[in-house]
């Protein structure tokens, strides 16, 4: 498979444009997503035609999908129960067929040519499993744990520390400083990431234990241990609307509490595990840390 940066630009974007839908699936996973929905998936649509756009409706309430199919897209819609997010895109990724598969979350909306980028940067490097995009806040800052290092004891007392200070300075978002060029990273967030099919034949599809949350961590993890790369490309853009769908903040914060328990049950990290309690118990008694 040749990369894209070999192609002739100058012979018509048609044929690019043609060439790189057929290499790209895009799996959104829908649950009670409400209007925001609609967006992910026109965006989607934009970039890689709706021949290769899959709906997985995870047992949404909301009419959100039905919206979707009213307004004609012409995309795919499987349906099955609210298993977990891992689930649910395991079987769209199971559907698709593509050499690549973009995974994207139902309230992330991407930027025009954003597809194209992350195309270009998997295809210019064969070991390249996994590419993010740059996840923007929609005021356009960099958003929160969007990327990053793999938990550990002590890449989590050092995030404590950068917290503290951030906020004390200003940065109450915490947003981190946006990179300039392609880089190499521990983990990207699933809300969008770019997966290459070999790696995931490798490494396995995600972890259904985890319903939400770090499985994208984890999966991110495998890979690498597998030999692939994770790959952050912040000439790819993707707004995400954080929050404004799925679950309410206090299941959200149930759910990412369970999983983090899971992570380090998987990995070994009793000392994190302990910290994790530790900070939740000082919280509960009005203490607490950042």
């Amino acid at each position: 498979m040749s990369g894209l940066g070999s192609f002739d630009h100058g012979g018509g974007d048609a044929f690019v444009e043609a060439r790189e839908r057929a290499l790209v699936d895009v799996v959104i996973v829908a649950h009670n997503s409400g209007s925001l929905l609609e967006e992910a998936v026109a965006s989607a649509v934009a970039e890689a035609g709706a021949d290769h756009v899959w709906v997985v409706d995870a047992g949404s309430t909301d009419g959100s999908v039905a919206a979707v199919h009213a307004r004609g897209f012409g995309v795919r819609v499987l349906h099955t129960g609210n298993f977990g997010f891992a689930a649910a895109n395991n079987l769209g990724i199971a559907a698709t067929e593509a050499p690549y598969v973009l995974l994207l979350n139902p309230d992330a909306v991407l930027s025009r040519g954003g597809l194209d980028k992350l195309m270009w940067t998997a295809e210019s490097d064969p070991r390249a499993g996994i590419v993010g995009p740059l996840v923007l806040n929609p005021d356009g800052s960099v958003q929160a744990d969007s990327f990053g290092r793999f938990p550990s004891l002590v890449t989590t007392l050092k995030a404590y520390a950068w917290r503290l200070r951030e906020r004390r300075q200003g940065n109450r978002a915490l947003s981190p400083p946006a990179p300039t060029s392609t880089q190499q990273v521990d983990w990207v967030t699933g809300a969008c990431m770019l997966v290459r099919r070999a790696a995931i034949e490798d490494a396995g599809p995600m972890d259904e234990g985890f319903f939400l949350y770090y499985e994208d961590v984890d999966w991110c993890l495998r890979l690498r241990e597998q030999g692939w790369k994770v790959l952050l490309a912040p000439g790819a853009r993707v707004t995400h609307y954080l929050g404004r769908s799925q679950a309410t903040g206090s299941t959200r914060s149930v759910a990412a509490r369970a999983s983090f328990c899971r992570y380090c049950d998987l990995h070994g990290l009793w000392g994190l595990k302990l910290l994790s309690r530790c900070k939740l118990a000082l919280r509960r008694v009005g203490g607490g840390l950042s």
